[in-house]
């Protein structure tokens, strides 16, 4: 239970420190003796040498804050539970002082949570897994055990995800960089989600296809979805559509090491695509059809808003099929229905559909809820993908998302329902998908891209100033995010395996550096 009121008392040395009331009792976070000298003692136990950032539960009297500035360089950020104690300290001299400092960020109470949980994400994104420390201020979690279960739960969240993903960025991480360098100047062509939003019809149901092993049984009915809806497939699942006689509106591909295999069918190359930067180069370069940009990586996304060209308001997670429902989202369409998102492996043990199996990986730590009850296999991509998936159905309660997967893993947020029955529920409609991209209110203008790669030229420079003000300067001493390359150098970073971090950073401005010298040199 929070406390009911908070005052401040003077320490023997001088420093004021909090005491809470609850329930008839006192809670005193700080020495009412030396503040100082108990923040010293406390930190030479809990933070080691190699710490550079601090997530804090608890500021109580400020005085450990202040000796974690003068030993962390990097952010630090609290999480304070009790309104009352945080309402009294931010008229004392010592945290006004702290809050000078930009790199300290000091959050209260549960409406703060959330954007507690969106910093620590983009901290815990950086390389610097090794080098961040959860910390709790003597005594808070005997106190607010709740709230710390909430905080804990949040760090231990995405510093799982970014530890997971770690394997996936060693493998992936060059062709993803490579892709972007090179990919870059084929926006200049296609057709921006934000814009393309004003002229959406958003009555227009949007089926979203991807390649689950449940696909198989929906494939015929699939049919009779064209010309009620647009659909939008993944391209794992292109290759059975097309055989089935079924052309969609869209396909999405936006894995940096996928292969053509799934644009073998004819015809493939001359529908529409949904891509990122990080989709690969044949693709991207050799279809003359149409291009949707989607959601895409830090990069790309800074450069656009230094530009002041509109970016996606509804970020994807790694995935071609979050980042189409992320597209359906943010056109505004008000039914979207999911076919083939098993997300989980069928009861015969197959990943997907024919054709593409995997192989199935018993493990319990990955179960999930069945789509018709009871439990079944799922994978930590596939737990990661349905989580989102189920906070965006949570996000945008006005759109409807209908599971008519019919297996898998159940989708929380969404009403399952068979894709026969929701397709009687559909009425015909005459719009044509590719005369929404036709339009070319949808796409950049000259001068906006001309902005553009002017920005992306400057990579080169930044990367110059980046060498010359080293690892300290440049992490610790600088808003090093104000030039985008830096989220090409932190993105290496994290697939490099030296235990200095600074090693690793100074490797990385190397790579990058190369990669663009590449690039170019062949222009």
């Amino acid at each position: 239970m929070k406390g009911n009121g908070c005052e401040l008392v003077c320490a023997k040395d001088g420093h004021m420190v909090p005491v809470v009331k609850k329930d008839g009792r006192n809670f005193c976070p700080g020495s009412r003796y030396d503040g100082n000298y108990a923040a010293k003692r406390w930190a030479m136990r809990y933070v080691p040498e190699k710490a550079e950032y601090a997530v804090m539960f608890g500021m109580g009297d400020g005085q450990i804050l202040t000796e974690l500035a003068h030993r962390i360089p990097g952010f630090i950020m609290v999480y304070e539970p009790e309104e009352t104690l945080y309402n009294a300290m931010m008229g004392t001299k010592c945290v006004q002082k702290l809050q000078l400092q930009k790199r300290i960020m000091i959050i209260c109470g549960e409406d703060g949570l959330t954007e507690f949980g969106e910093l620590v994400q983009e901290l815990l994104n950086e390389d610097c897994l090794d080098t961040v420390l959860l910390l709790e201020y003597p005594g808070y979690i005997r106190e607010y055990p709740q709230e710390w279960d909430e905080v804990q739960g949040i760090f231990e969240k995405y510093a799982g995800e970014a530890d997971y993903m770690k394997g996936s960025i060693q493998r992936f991480v060059k062709p993803m960089i490579h892709n972007q360098l090179r990919n870059f100047p084929c926006m200049k062509e296609g057709v921006l989600v934000p814009r393309l939003c004003r002229h959406w019809p958003v009555r227009v149901p949007v089926v979203l296809v991807s390649a689950g092993p449940s696909l198989e049984k929906n494939i015929d009915e699939l049919k009779d979805a064209k010309g009620r809806a647009f659909i939008f497939c993944a391209d794992a699942a292109l290759p059975m559509l097309l055989q089935h006689g079924i052309w969609p509106d869209l396909v999405g591909c936006t894995d940096a090491g996928k292969n053509m295999n799934c644009f073998e069918e004819p015809g493939s190359m001359d529908i529409p695509l949904l891509i990122t930067t990080v989709s690969p180069v044949p693709l991207v370069h050799g279809s003359q059809a149409a291009k949707l940009w989607g959601d895409d990586l830090p990069f790309v996304r800074d450069i656009l808003s230094k530009c002041d060209v509109e970016i996606p308001r509804v970020p994807s997670y790694l995935g071609v099929s979050t980042t189409l429902l992320a597209v359906a989202l943010e056109l505004g369409a008000e039914k979207i229905v999911l076919v083939g998102q098993d997300l989980a492996y069928s009861a015969d043990g197959k990943s997907h559909i024919s054709g593409r199996d995997e192989g199935i990986q018993k493990d319990e730590q990955y179960m999930a809820e069945g789509y018709y009850g009871g439990v079944v296999y799922s994978r930590p991509d596939w737990c990661a993908f349905r989580e989102w998936m189920e906070e965006a159905a949570a996000a945008f309660p006005d759109q409807k998302i209908i599971n008519a997967t019919e297996g898998g893993a159940r989708i929380r947020g969404t009403v399952q329902k068979s894709l026969r029955e929701t397709l009687e529920e559909m009425e015909s409609m005459d719009i044509c998908f590719q005369n929404l991209l036709d339009s070319p209110d949808v796409r950049m203008t000259p001068f906006e891209f001309k902005r553009v790669m002017r920005e992306f030229r400057k990579a080169t420079g930044d990367l110059v100033r980046i060498r010359n003000m080293g690892y300290e300067e440049t992490f610790f001493e600088s808003d090093y995010m104000f030039m985008p390359v830096m989220r090409l150098v932190i993105h290496y970073m994290k697939s490099l395996e030296d235990s200095s971090r600074k090693a690793r950073f100074e490797k990385s401005v190397e790579y990058v550096t190369a990669c663009f010298e590449e690039i170019f040199e062949k222009k």
